[in-house]
């Protein structure tokens, strides 16, 4: 299994220069337009904010990597009424048991690699990086 965290890019910006009511209709078409590109036994929700968890099934990391392409640039290209600027997605991505033993280490692994592709410019996708065990305090 598989999990790909994925993050409107400048989400804060496109509500304050459109109002919430255009945001919370961003949200609705993104949702859609992911749903839209996985299979039936994956699972698309919203984790939170302008945030959405994507549970791939049955799928490695390098296939999940390839499908968050997909879904990067399906949104990129897609036209939002209302919106006169290009709406992008960041995405990380994890694998149960590669990146993590738990459902929290692989969530937290998929958000590492979502932050570093914010770090790293937006609009990308990056690999989460395996969960490490505390260690004595380090």
């Amino acid at each position: 299994m598989t999990v790909i965290m994925a993050d409107i890019d400048h989400f804060k910006r496109l509500n304050d220069e459109f109002g919430h009511l255009l945001g919370d209709e961003v949200l609705r078409q993104v949702s859609s337009l992911l749903q839209r590109q996985v299979r039936k036994t994956d699972v698309v929700c919203r984790y939170g904010g302008e945030e959405f968890a994507i549970l791939l099934t049955q799928t490695n990391a390098e296939q999940a990597m390839l499908i968050a392409e997909k879904l990067r640039a399906q949104v990129e290209s897609w036209y939002f009424p209302g919106v006169p600027r290009t709406i992008t997605i960041s995405a990380g991505v994890a694998s149960y048991p590669q990146h993590g033993k738990s459902r929290d280490e692989v969530i937290r692994a998929a958000d590492n690699g979502l932050y570093a592709a914010k770090q790293t410019g937006r609009n990308r996708v990056c690999l989460g990086t395996a969960a490490r065990a505390a260690s004595g305090g380090q």
